[in-house]
């Protein structure tokens, strides 16, 4: 355990330090004085032998506990002071002096293991599955959840709205499909990010390279409904990016986004579909027209060259949401990072965004239903706006 910049200060009663004048004493030396001075040196050790075992042990009243150790305590370390000679009263003391909160474990995790202390008590840990797609867990964090005003740009509390809220497809939205000209790019950095098949289901994984239960699931409901109802062209790219080196993932997918870009220019909406990690999907989950609906949120990167332009693109896309379905968004609508990854690759278009669809402990008819209701704001966005 390591402590750094320990004070420790005392003062004799008087709070001068006194030099004793030896001047006005003569000192015999002969054999009787070194006899006395032994002697007396015996009494006084055996003397504090018997009285201070009987000091420290608690009597059967309960009063003046440990008094003899509280005093030494307080005159020695003045920076440790208890209010009383009760024990009790000087374990939070002198915890405090420790760095530790009793109240709040993760102090003593922390001062434990030197590198949590050093990393603030974060920690990421990765977990492999047997399709070899592997995820940085967010459970694992041992310090508090906290958000400064520059980590999140917007908060909401959730508004309590009735069941019906407002139709699914809005048909003056169509127009005609050009498939030559693709308006929108579906893509994923994670593609391996998963979701439960069902509540019922024995085996629960929250990454796999199953299409069909994956986040790639709810990209080809949005890719369908942009297309067959709203007539938006769309690239639903499936490229899996994070088998065997999860940590470089942003850069592979880097790598495809700029595959698209050299061949199209630019999209109007460009979506890295990724979904949550928290464990309870309720804190993620709605219901809108009478089915359970999985939330969604943007993340984004500050820093990026293209933020101030994509921030007035999320918050249209926020605006129309919360008028046609109110509680689809998480109570977190923006999450905003400083860099994140490799900015996430926001920086390669104006028209980037991060949306994340649920948690893994969704099921994935529920983050299907996310789909269609995104799908209408899309079209909102691109084909409403004039």
């Amino acid at each position: 355990m390591l402590f750094k910049y320990l004070y420790f200060k005392g003062k004799n009663k008087n709070g001068t330090s006194k030099k004793m004048d030896f001047s006005k004493h003569a000192i015999i030396r002969n054999s009787n004085g070194k006899i006395f001075l032994s002697i007396f040196t015996l009494l006084f050790i055996f003397l504090l032998g018997l009285i201070l075992p009987k000091s420290v042990r608690a009597n059967s009243e309960g009063k003046y506990q440990n008094y003899f150790y509280v005093n030494v305590l307080n005159n020695v370390l003045s920076v440790i002071k208890c209010s009383n000679k009760d024990e009790n009263s000087m374990k939070p003391a002198v915890l405090s002096f420790l760095g530790i909160d009793i109240s709040n474990p993760i102090s003593i995790i922390t001062k434990e293991i030197a590198y949590l202390d050093n990393n603030k008590g974060s920690s990421d840990v990765s977990v492999a599955d047997e399709n070899d797609c592997v995820e940085k867990v967010k459970s694992f964090i041992l310090n508090p959840f906290n958000l400064n005003d520059k980590q999140v740009s917007k908060f909401k509390d959730k508004v309590e709205s009735p069941n019906v809220i407002a139709d699914l497809y809005n048909p003056k939205l169509k127009q005609t499909l050009n498939k030559a000209e693709p308006r929108v790019l579906i893509y994923h950095t994670h593609t391996c990010e998963s979701y439960f098949t069902s509540d019922k289901e024995t085996f629960k994984t929250y990454n796999s390279l199953d299409t069909t239960r994956s986040v790639c699931a709810v990209g080809d409901v949005i890719s369908q409904e942009l297309e067959e109802k709203y007539g938006i062209a769309v690239i639903h790219d499936k490229t899996v990016h994070d088998k065997g080196d999860y940590n470089n993932a942003y850069k592979k997918s880097g790598v495809t986004l700029d595959k698209y870009l050299k061949i199209y220019g630019d999209f109007d909406l460009i979506i890295d579909l990724h979904r949550d990690s928290v464990p309870d999907k309720n804190r993620v989950t709605t219901k809108i027209n009478g089915e359970n609906v999985a939330q969604i949120m943007f993340v984004v990167a500050q820093q990026n060259s293209r933020y101030s332009k994509q921030k007035k693109l999320i918050n249209s896309m926020i605006g129309i949401s919360n008028k046609l379905y109110p509680t689809l968004l998480n109570d977190l609508e923006i999450t905003a990072v400083n860099r994140g990854i490799r900015f996430y690759n926001q920086d390669k278009s104006d028209n980037a965004v991060l949306i994340e669809v649920g948690t893994y402990t969704n099921d994935i008819g529920e983050v299907k239903n996310t789909g269609k209701y995104l799908s209408r704001i899309i079209a909102e966005q691109l084909n409403g706006k004039k």
